[in-house]
Order: structure tokens, then C-alpha cells, then sequence
């Protein structure tokens, strides 16, 4: 009696080689041709080096980042769940393996015995070990360790992305504040030169050399100026405090590290390594692709639910009427218990299931082609906005060394009286508004530097930072 539901595990072991559903096989990445990364003196082909924030050799950046890595509240989040996706990787990966359980019982019963009617008690005591086994016929338990698996690798890239878009954030964040900063220091530096045309202007009127409508046109420009200073002050504190949030900090714990320090604009050909890797490097791809794969196993699990499910149960231990001898030799016991279940009369719920799963696998096969094009749309986006920020940059820079040479001559002219104060007045705010768009183009090249590394998907980022060992 033993033998023959032993031959049927057996048997049924052996085919459960088998699995319905589709197989899904990740197909290459094919090499892409970015034609915006190929202009000379802009871009180079050389690897940017471990972490693509130490290229502007500025090491309070390089801290800030590396602070972030290691204790953003987003990237902890991140890693939370790779771990409870670990976890379900770790339940399903054992589903097709027989689950052991250890327990006691007692069963107290009072029943009519007898022609009599009387009522008796009886007491069973069981000691032992419960068995429970899937037989995985059709591969529907090994479909949902797929789909584990493959939500575990999605959750491990969604952890990688989120480490590219928290150092991306701090850099920008950073080269904003600087930006802003340097652009505190022209407006306050633009404020001291007006004091002088001020008095300047004051002192020619009371010599009855000028007027008192270029004394108010003066005192006019210098408040306007003096206006625009608190806005720019304004940016600042939300730079600062944004980056000691992005560092798991309170607001302005980060004040006396974020002090104005000059932060020259990326000079050098920026090296973009093998960009022809880009889809293999973007994070948000492979977390695309690995959702795609889950949802093609999760369509497995759907077809397997058409077939019958063969468990197997089982108990080895000791039964007795009397606890006292429950462990005695003679009231050693076993059962072993084959069963078959099959949906055969609900076969329109089964079906609906699987249909589902099959448009979340076409779904999720749409979102992975988006994915793709959106990666090629950001990255050559992110090229031409480095490449017409490094353009900007040297015509701006060109204009602010004109603006300052022409207020040189202007205010000399002024003071020798062969110059119109309306000419001092119209080439100071010439040269304001030219130093002012110089500091915008200097950070706004740094910040377009930092877009290009975002869009390739970061360059040495993932692995950075004390968090990233904990997901493991």
C-alpha cells in the first residue's frame, strides 16, 4: 500500500521538469549610436573615473555625495525593499520542496456510546511531524520563483537608480548654490561701484556739475540691485537646505560646509566612455526589462492553474488515547496522503487570470520599449544641453570682459566730464546684467555635466556608500 503513492511522487518528481508558460529570454541590448556625442573639443571618448563627481576636483562635493550614498532617506527606502524582495525570493525559491512542520495535538470528544445512550469521553494525544508537498507537475511554483527572482533583480536595479539620481541630485543641487552664491558676490560687489557713481553724482550736483536727476537715476539703480538680493538669498537657504535633506540632515545642519567658496565651470572635454553601452548602464532600463521578465513568469503561473495539482501529506509520530504513554514504542504512527485538486468546473476564473496576466506581460513589454526611448531621448537631450551650455558659456564670457571695459571707460569719461552720466548708467547695468549671466553659465555648465552623467546612468555610483552592503 506504501509503494504506490511513493511511485506517484516519484513519478511525478521526474516530470516536473516540465513547465507551461512561456520562456522568457532577455534578448541583447543592441549597441547604440548617440549622434550628439561626437563633438570635438565637448565630449571624449575616455571613462570617466569612479565616481564621475570627483572630476571637478572639488572635495566638498566629493563629501556631500558620498554622505548622500550613505544615508539618503530615499536610498534607505530603496534598500528596504530589496531586501523584503529578497525575502519572497527566499519563500518562493523553496515552495517545490517539501514543507516539515512539527506539532502536538489533543482531541477530547464526549459522544453517545452504546444502545444505552450513554456518554463517554475520549481523549486522543498526537505527537509527531506534519509533512506537506506540491508536486510542481506543471511548473506553476517554479514560474513564481521566476517572477521572485526577477522582481528581486528589478528592485536591486531600482536601488542602483535611485544612487545615480541621489548623487546627480546633490551635484546639481551643489552647482546651483554656488551659481547663486557667485551671483550674491556680482549683485554685492555691483552695490559698492553704484555707492561711488553715488556719490560721485552727489558731489557734481552740489558742484553744480550735474543734476539731481542723475543723482536719483543712480540712487534708482542702486536699489533696484539691492532688491534683487534677497530673491537670490532666497534660492540659496533652499539649495542649502535641500542638500542637507538629501543627506538625511535638518535644514541648515549644512550651512557652515556650504559656505561661498569659488567653483570654476567644467573646463576640460567631457569623457562619456562607452556610450554605446547606454542601455546596458541605465538602471531604469534594466528595472524595465526585469519587470517584463516577472510578468512573462507570472503568466506561467496562470497557465499552470489549467492543470491539476497533485500534494502529497503526511504524519510520523505517536498517537494515543493516554498521554502519559504517548511515547511509548507501540503508539508510533504514520500516514501518508496523496490528493488531487483540479479547477475543472471553474475554468472561466482560471482563464479570466491567465488572460490578465498576459496583458501585464504586454504591458509591461510596452513599458520596457518606452523605457528604452526614453533613455536614448534623455541621454541625446542631456549632449546638446552640455554642448550649447559650453557655447554659451564662451560668448557670455566674451560679452562680461567687453561689458567691464566699456564701464571703464564710461565711469573715466564720467569723471572727466566727457561722458553723459545716462552712458555711465546704461553700461553699468551692461556690465551687472553680463557678470550675472557669466556666474548663471558657469553653474548651468556644471549642472548640463552632471545631466550627461545622470542620462549614461552614472559612472561608479552603484556600490558607493555605507547603505549599499545592507541591501545585500
Amino acid at each position: 500500500m506504501v509503494i504506490r503513492p511513493l511511485a506517484l511522487a516519484l513519478a511525478a518528481g521526474l516530470l516536473a521538469g516540465c513547465a507551461v508558460g512561456p520562456d522568457y529570454r532577455a534578448a541583447a541590448p543592441a549597441p547604440v549610436q548617440l549622434q550628439h556625442a561626437q563633438v570635438e573639443g565637448v565630449f571624449a571618448a575616455d571613462s570617466p573615473v569612479a565616481g564621475w563627481w570627483r572630476q571637478f576636483d572639488d572635495p566638498v562635493l566629493e563629501r556631500l555625495v558620498g554622505d548622500a550614498l550613505a544615508a539618503n532617506p530615499d536610498l534607505r527606502i530603496a534598500i528596504t525593499r530589496v531586501r523584503a524582495a529578497r525575502a519572497v525570493f527566499v519563500e518562493r525559491r523553496l515552495d517545490p520542496w517539501p514543507h516539515v512542520t512539527a506539532g502536538a495535538d489533543q482531541l477530547r470528544t464526549r459522544q453517545a456510546a452504546g444502545v444505552d445512550g450513554e456518554r463517554v469521553t475520549t481523549e486522543e494525544y498526537s505527537l509527531g511531524f506534519d509533512a506537506a508537498w506540491e508536486l510542481d507537475l506543471f511548473g506553476r511554483l517554479r514560474r513564481g520563483a521566476e517572477a521572485a527572482r526577477a522582481d528581486l533583480e528589478a528592485e536591486q536595479a531600482s536601488l542602483e537608480d535611485v544612487q545615480v539620481s541621489v548623487a546627480a541630485e546633490v551635484a546639481r543641487n551643489y552647482f546651483l548654490l554656488r551659481g547663486v552664491q557667485k551671483r550674491i558676490a556680482v549683485a554685492k560687489q555691483t552695490l559698492a561701484n553704484l555707492h561711488d557713481t553715488l556719490r560721485l553724482t552727489e558731489t557734481r550736483r552740489d558742484l553744480g556739475a550735474g543734476s539731481e536727476l542723475d543723482v536719483q537715476s543712480s540712487r534708482a539703480q542702486l536699489k533696484q540691485i539691492e532688491a534683487g538680493i534677497p530673491l537670490l538669498e532666497t534660492s540659496a537657504a533652499r539649495a542649502r537646505h535641500r542638500l542637507a535633506v538629501l543627506l538625511g540632515l535638518q535644514p541648515g545642519a549644512l550651512d557652515p560646509l556650504l559656505a561661498p567658496r569659488p567653483t570654476p565651470a567644467y573646463a576640460k572635454a567631457l569623457p562619456l566612455g562607452d556610450t554605446r553601452e547606454l542601455l546596458r548602464q541605465r538602471a531604469d532600463v534594466r528595472m524595465a526589462e526585469r519587470h517584463l521578465a516577472a510578468a512573462t513568469a507570472r503568466v506561467g503561473v496562470a497557465t499552470a492553474d489549467l492543470f491539476p495539482r497533485i500534494s502529497i501529506g503526511g504524519f510520523a509520530g505517536f498517537v494515543s488515547g493516554d498521554f502519559s504513554g504517548l511515547v511509548a514504542g507501540g503508539n508510533q504512527a504514520w500516514s501518508l496522503a496523496p490528493s488531487i485538486r483540479w479547477a475543472a468546473f471553474d475554468f472561466g476564473s482560471v482563464r479570466a487570470r491567465l488572460r490578465a496576466a498576459e496583458a501585464g506581460a504586454d504591458g509591461a513589454a510596452v513599458a520596457y520599449e518606452k523605457a528604452v526611448l526614453a533613455a536614448l531621448e534623455d541621454t541625446e537631450n542631456s549632449l546638446v544641453d552640455y554642448a550649447r551650455h559650453q557655447e554659451r558659456l564662451r560668448i557670455v564670457a566674451d560679452q562680461a570682459a567687453a561689458a567691464r571695459r566699456a564701464e571703464q571707460l564710461a565711469q573715466a569719461g564720467y569723471r572727466e566730464g566727457a561722458a553723459d552720466f545716462l552712458l555711465l548708467l546704461d553700461a553699468q547695468r551692461t556690465q551687472l546684467a553680463a557678470d550675472d549671466a557669466l556666474a548663471d553659465a558657469e553653474a548651468a555648465v556644471n549642472i548640463a555635466a552632471v545631466g550627461v552623467y545622470k542620462a549614461l546612468g552614472g559612472a561608479g555610483t552603484a556600490g558607493e556608500g555605507g547603505l549599499a552592503s545592507l541591501a545585500r
